[in-house]
């Protein structure tokens, strides 16, 4: 069996990195990839259960699919399918299900098609081969699953693996994938896992070791990015992480630690496992070794139990540490959770705290990337921006600058003449010769030669 398929994929890098598994295996079967769903004999929707509004708007997508291509194959996957499997089904009756962990199994659902995989909290183990046809020179590497965490919110715990288990694949396997990918022409190399701080937690390794091996073991002119990390897990190792990352440019000063919010009390409430106090710590010593680094964090507004009080505590968080960027969420009510059943804020009030924070969260990101207005700053040409009218350059702190033109994957030197709370603006200054393997025609800053 063989045929044309496309995916279509919701959530978090975790998920994009199982499309590509899907992908790379149907390919190596003889399958032939195609964005247009029109032409594809299959479709696959890769799905994301972590919020309401998407899965409203995966159910509308799945609704359409199923009633507009009603001959071809539709194939769901991703966390939703073992949250929601009857009101899937209910939406697309013919659809075959395939859980999170069976994204290396999608020939199977293909071939026999029944459900798959749905009640196995196994991750899989096929490692994604690159195509640069796909990412170009990106390759997103998923590096673990599951969570040390029991999050009363959390409904990824149901659609990927129960709480308190981590499955981390081999060190080597890992370091092995990158090393081809990078031979092939990767610039960019994404670590990506529910919670890649706690990886190698069930090996008798971490985070810190594995990011060792790469750099130490792989040739080459490329940018590792470090997936989200939680504070706990991310305070055991973060000194020796700062070390590895200030040893090799190699690596983006990018901080990525969700700490949900400022209030002690409502992050007992979410059943987190650290205080304020220890995200406060985590992050100075983040700014004392590197003081222009990118530190992103997620804040929910409106948690059942949130008082104004409790709400202000985290808008003050943000602007005391100067939070770079904010993924701001409205809490959103989640099957199979605890805090389903708790007393709920109402909508207006959630609505009239996220406008607050908003507000507050953009002044700080304009403050923070005005710092960097008049400085030449080096980085990797990244993507072309949703609106296609700009090179999107994510710079060493993996900030984003928007340049008018640029070769993508190339090393590039940037003049930054602007800026707004999401973005950049910069003057292309100087870019390598894509032609001439790993060379390139400039010093970066800090005295890192990349001429060697």
């Amino acid at each position: 069996m063989g045929g044309r398929f496309t995916v279509i994929t919701f959530g978090c890098w975790l998920n994009k990195a199982d499309s590509d598994i899907m992908i790379t295996k149907l390919k190596s079967l003889g399958w032939e990839y195609t964005e247009d769903a029109g032409s594809a004999d299959t479709i696959i929707v890769n799905t994301c259960a972590v919020r309401e509004e998407a899965e409203r708007n995966e159910l509308k997508l799945l609704k359409r699919l199923s009633e507009e291509y009603p001959n071809k194959r539709l194939i769901v996957a991703g966390c939703l399918t073992r949250v929601r499997p009857a009101t899937i089904k209910d939406v697309a009756p013919n659809a075959v299900l395939v859980s999170s962990h069976g994204a290396e199994l999608i020939d199977e659902a293909l071939n026999s098609g029944t459900d798959i995989n749905m009640y196995d909290d196994r991750p899989a183990k096929y490692l994604p081969g690159y195509y640069p046809e796909f990412h170009g020179h990106r390759y997103v590497v998923p590096i673990q699953v599951g969570c040390l965490g029991n999050c009363s919110f959390c409904v990824t715990k149901i659609g990927r693996m129960g709480f308190g288990r981590v499955k981390s694949y081999d060190m080597d396997d890992i370091v092995n994938a990158i090393a081809n990918a990078v031979n092939r022409g990767a610039r960019e190399i994404y670590l990506t896992g529910q919670e890649i701080s706690a990886y190698g937690r069930d090996r008798g390794y971490d985070l810190a070791d594995l990011l060792e091996k790469i750099l130490s073991r792989v040739n080459g002119r490329f940018m590792v990015r470090l997936g989200m990390m939680e504070p706990l897990e991310l305070s055991r190792i973060i000194d020796r992480l700062l070390d590895i990352v200030r040893s090799d440019w190699r690596v983006y000063r990018f901080f990525h630690i969700p700490v949900q919010s400022g209030s002690d009390r409502v992050l007992m409430l979410m059943r987190r496992k650290y205080s304020v106090d220890l995200f406060r710590d985590i992050v100075m010593r983040i700014r004392k070794v590197f003081p222009d680094a990118t530190i992103a964090t997620d804040i929910i507004v409106g948690f059942p139990g949130e008082t104004d009080e409790d709400f202000l505590l985290s808008v003050k968080l943000i602007e005391e540490l100067g939070i770079d960027k904010v993924n701001l969420a409205r809490y959103s009510r989640r099957p199979f959770t605890e805090a389903a059943y708790m007393e709920q804020v109402p909508e207006q009030v959630k609505k009239e705290r996220s406008k607050i924070a908003t507000d507050v969260f953009n002044r700080v990101a304009l403050e923070r990337n005005r710092m960097f207005i008049g400085r030449e700053m080096w980085g990797i040409v990244s993507e072309v921006d949703f609106k296609g009218e700009n090179y999107v350059v994510r710079s060493y702190n993996y900030k984003p600058i928007a340049v008018r033109r640029a070769d993508i994957g190339a090393f590039v030197k940037v003049k930054v003449t602007d800026a707004t709370p999401q973005r950049l603006f910069g003057q292309l200054l100087e870019s390598e010769s894509l032609s001439v393997k790993y060379r390139v025609d400039f010093r970066i800053t800090e005295g890192l030669d990349l001429v060697s």
